[in-house]
């Protein structure tokens, strides 16, 4: 589905699994195209190893193309012990469609008022559904910092720390939300084919309470997600993930006209990716995801 695109694809523990989405089923398939670019400079220094990366890429969609997107990291990776690292991240998403979205309601009866005088009638039930919506966007800017402990040979603890700002377009603009994450990772492997990483995050949305006010419409949230992830390299370019994720949601809305008042939810998704490496510049992804 296109519309759930953008935040099922970034459902991982190392990705942005709370990026917000527009819920609207029935969209169909398409194909979806993965540029990429990344470059990277190391050295040493008296800790030890020092690293600086940046990746820059996008998903571009074949038949939804106002889904395509592209997004940006800067990273530092200092070695502080043969054994423990720390990481730094900066991650940039620009102008993220997320579908198409109901007005907010003082924008809704200016429409309507506007309808009544200059529509016609025979065209007043869709002139006024069209006017009731428009494209919400956003800029998606995340600081995390990882802290990496290798515990054996075979297990790695992460901890984890992130910030971020989901800054959106008008007229949603009243619905920009600052979050705050925590929360451990615990990498294993098993054997040299098979790879498991699970972890769990607990995350703070808030948003501005002037401008919610206003539209009695407040997306603030409590979210507690967990994850598996497990990696089989079944021959050498071939590698299969499974993963499943869990998510439960509580709305922190204090408008009793509110939809999201006294709203939670509880989200189940499994995802099958298979990937073929054709070369070091080159793969072939084929996914299935499932969602509930």
């Amino acid at each position: 589905m296109s519309a759930f695109f953008s935040v099922t694809r970034r459902l991982s523990l190392e990705e942005d699994p709370t990026q917000p989405i527009v819920d609207e089923p029935n969209q169909g398939s398409d194909l979806v195209y993965e540029p990429n670019a990344y470059v990277s400079w190391a050295t040493d220094n008296s800790l030890g190893d020092f690293q600086v990366s940046l990746d820059a890429g996008g998903y571009i969609f074949h038949n939804h193309s106002d889904y395509s997107h592209g997004f940006f990291q800067f990273s530092v990776e200092q070695e502080l012990t043969e054994s423990t690292k720390l990481k730094f991240f900066y991650d940039f998403i620009p102008d993220l469609y997320l579908g198409k979205n109901a007005l907010p309601q003082d924008t809704q009866d200016a429409h309507d008022a506007h309808d009544a005088i200059d529509e016609h009638a025979e065209h007043a039930e869709h002139a006024e559904h069209a006017e009731h919506e428009a494209d919400e966007r956003l800029d998606n800017h995340l600081l995390a910092i990882h802290l990496e402990q290798e515990l054996t040979e075979h297990l790695m603890l992460r901890g984890l720390v992130r910030y971020g700002a989901r800054l959106y377009n008008q007229p949603f603009s009243y619905r920009d939300t600052q979050f705050f994450t925590i929360g451990p990772h615990l990498e294993w492997v098993i054997t040299p084919d098979i790879e498991l990483l699970v972890g769990y995050h607990f995350e703070r949305g808030y948003t501005d309470k002037d401008d919610t006010k206003q539209y009695q419409d407040d997306i603030g949230y409590i979210n507690h997600y967990a994850s598996a992830e497990l990696k089989i390299h079944i021959l050498p370019k071939f590698t299969l993930t499974a993963i499943f994720d869990y998510e439960h949601n509580d709305y922190t809305s204090q408008y009793a006209t509110d939809i999201h008042y006294n709203g939670n939810e509880n989200v189940y998704q499994g995802e099958l990716e298979l990937i073929y490496e054709i070369d070091e510049s080159a793969a072939l992804k084929a996914a299935w995801q499932q969602k509930v």
